[in-house]
């Protein structure tokens, strides 16, 4: 049963996670194909009056790998919604399977961290920090439907 707080969730989640994958995908093409030595001789070569209006913004260029953090906010702002709009039995299992899927999140990465030290696995770092939020997301939606069942 779909309850107004889900129903208000879903049309402010759904928007914010098109919108993360869109600026997420935008952002890492920018990224790729504009380097910023290269974007400096394109301006010293190009004629500067047609560009003006967007040298303000290209000290601003380094922080777009930070653009999808936008989108993400709005997500976050609005599972935070959801979870004051919930019932208390709903909020209970909302917030058990939050803390449950960080707790294992948590246990994961120091694992992964002493495997790593121990030279057992080669880890890149990166690639570790940007899996984090997707783990955390499918861990919480499992250890929800865990804690939803055992209110049934």
């Amino acid at each position: 049963m779909r309850t107004a707080a889900s129903r208000h969730l879903t049309r402010e989640f759904l928007p914010a996670m098109g919108a993360y994958a869109v600026v997420l995908l935008a952002a890492t093409f920018a990224l790729r194909h504009f380097d910023m030595p290269a974007l400096r001789a394109t301006l010293a070569l190009l004629p500067l009056l047609p560009l003006l209006p967007l040298l303000p913004l290209l000290p601003l260029l380094p922080l777009l790998p930070l653009l999808p953090l936008l989108p993400i906010g709005f997500a976050a702002r609005a599972m935070l919604r959801y979870v004051r709009a919930c019932d208390e039995l709903q909020r209970r299992i909302e917030l058990e399977g939050m803390g449950l899927g960080a707790l294992l999140l948590c246990l994961g990465s120091f694992s992964l961290g002493l495997l790593a030290r121990a030279d057992v696995l080669d880890v890149d770092g990166i690639v570790v920090l940007i899996w984090i939020m997707p783990i955390y997301v499918l861990l919480y939606g499992a250890c929800k439907s865990v804690a939803a069942r055992r209110y049934r």
